[in-house]
């Protein structure tokens, strides 16, 4: 396995080396380089124009060299006639796809960064070769270009255009990234029945509970109606009503089919689909390691910075730091991330429960934009307040700030969840000694029964869990109380609340 720095050696800097050099990626010391190579011809034709016109700046030879090749791909659609191989035409667009280089190098970096699971199938090199057959296309990727917006550059419309090619590329054909690009129910949208029953029997379920769900799953795809341009991960969840409708549905199949399965309702159909989901992730997944996960006992050459943060045993140094700075964070951020990593809430969730607080927050990509954006601020002020009192092993760039991003999500999710921890802990002494006792009784024996009667196969979803009202209720109105949420509205996520609950009752019992 070589240990890959991707890093250019330099930024061209004027208009003769934009228009004439390509990157190179070379192999040394068991590191890939990446290196400029120019093109001799093409440096001596763009020297010349630039002579002609030393005025014009490089954003006038790049409008020039698109212009040239999108005329002439309007020319040929319109008289059929293939003259591409004119000289001149194959200069242009040598000019333009290296011009295009550093987009090309920008665009695969990002995908790199957003497969990094996959990094064991495919290098960076491989991603930046996809998208300069992006760049050497000009007439198919910038035929919608606005040359009239003087603010979009040709550049940047470049990587977005090239993020999306590469990215549709490795969702063609490879299975393991194309299950991340469905939210949990854009991807129940596209299974087919084949790929569901596989996926149930993986998980080991009768005969009786894959015909169960796979009903529910079927009830869901009639009901729950979307393009299948709309599976991407900004697909909505059921809403409560569609939910009763998928139930009732649900019921009404089951009579028509003779199955004597009991009636559900809008909760236990969600909890049905969640199984489905799960499954489906897992099936997908199948034969596949996280890279990351798999390569932890390969040395790097440095450690991290975060490496070195808890090799120096500053652990709590870093609770200290992410306490002080979430308490002075704003009530939103607060509240947004305490929901989403302390309950586990999707975007679509949090946007259904805070869009009373802030009117502002009706959407889930309303939602994921102000996550994202006090996410960049918590890791800034982290990065600042650790330098203040640990110079001698500072955040110094934005690499050192990125390397330590996964690990300091993972310590505020661990924050955030602690806090409802403590609140169950909270009311959990409130209750009397005797209260206690009956309360777990009552739960491990909701508990063997689930499990005698899930032994039974007597129909009973695998996901059911005990659950004591009492405590949930009480939960459930502390969190709606102390983050001034609408009375009731945790609901319709009961069953996620209710998980929290019954793990937490359990770790009581350890």
């Amino acid at each position: 396995m070589f240990l890959e720095k991707h890093m250019l050696e330099k930024k061209r800097k004027n208009v003769v080396d934009k228009f004439s050099s390509f990157i190179c990626f070379t192999e040394d010391n068991h590191q890939i380089r990446l290196h400029w190579k120019i093109d001799a011809e093409l440096k001596k034709n763009i020297q010349s124009k630039v002579k002609a016109d030393p005025e014009a700046k490089e954003s006038f030879w790049a409008q020039h060299f698109l212009k040239v090749l999108l005329v002439q791909s309007s020319t040929d659609n319109q008289n059929l006639v293939k003259i591409k191989s004119q000289p001149c035409l194959s200069t242009a667009k040598k000019h333009f796809s290296a011009y295009l280089q550093e987009a090309c190098f920008k665009a695969a970096r990002d995908i790199y960064n957003e497969f990094k699971y996959i990094k064991h199938k495919y290098s960076l090199e491989e991603y930046f070769q996809i998208a300069n057959i992006a760049a050497s296309t000009p007439s198919k990727f910038f035929k919608n270009f606005n040359f009239e917006r003087h603010q979009i550059n040709i550049e940047a419309y470049a990587i977005t255009a090239f993020k999306r090619f590469i990215r549709n590329q490795i969702y063609r054909q490879d299975l393991e990234a194309r299950r991340t690009r469905f939210s949990s129910y854009g991807l129940l949208k596209d299974l087919n029945a084949r790929e569901l029953t596989e996926a149930l029997q993986a998980q080991s379920f009768s005969v009786q509970k894959i015909v169960s769900y796979r009903l529910a799953w079927q009830c869901f795809c009639e009901i729950f109606q979307i393009t299948a341009n709309n599976l991407n991960n900004r697909t909505r969840s059921p809403s409560q009503p569609q939910l009763l409708a998928i139930a009732n549905y649900y019921n009404q199949r089951c009579n028509q089919l003779h199955l004597f399965n009991p009636l559900v309702t809008d909760i236990e159909i969600l909890e049905m689909l969640s199984t489905c989901i799960k499954a489906a992730k897992n099936y997908r997944h199948k034969q596949y390691l996280y890279f990351e996960e798999n390569y932890c006992a390969i040395a790097e050459s440095t450690a991290s910075v975060w490496d070195v943060m808890i090799n120096k045993e500053e652990c709590q140094q870093i609770e200290i730091i992410l306490n002080n700075l979430f308490k002075h964070m704003p009530e939103q951020c607060q509240t947004l991330f305490n929901l989403w990593q302390g309950l586990n809430l999707t975007q679509t969730e949090i946007a259904n429960l805070v869009k009373y607080k802030y009117p502002e927050l009706q959407k889930q990509y309303q939602v994921a934009r102000q996550l994202k954006k006090y996410g960049r601020k918590i890791l800034e002020e982290f990065a600042f307040q650790w330098n203040k009192t640990n110079p001698e092993i500072s955040l110094n760039d934005e690499k050192d700030i990125e390397r330590i991003k996964s690990a300091l999500d993972k310590c505020l999710q661990q924050y955030c969840q602690e806090m409802f921890l403590s609140a169950l802990n909270d009311i959990w002494e409130a209750y009397s000694d005797e209260e206690r006792q009956n309360i777990l009784i009552s739960f491990n024996y909701k508990r063997s029964l689930l499990v005698k009667l899930q032994a039974d196969e007597s129909g009973v979803n695998n996901d059911s869990q005990p659950v004591n009202s009492q405590l949930l209720e009480k939960f459930k109105k502390h969190i709606e109380t102390t983050m001034c949420l609408k009375k009731d509205s945790l609901s319709v996520v009961n069953y996620k609340i209710a998980n929290i609950v019954n793990e937490w009752i359990q770790s009581k019992q350890r």
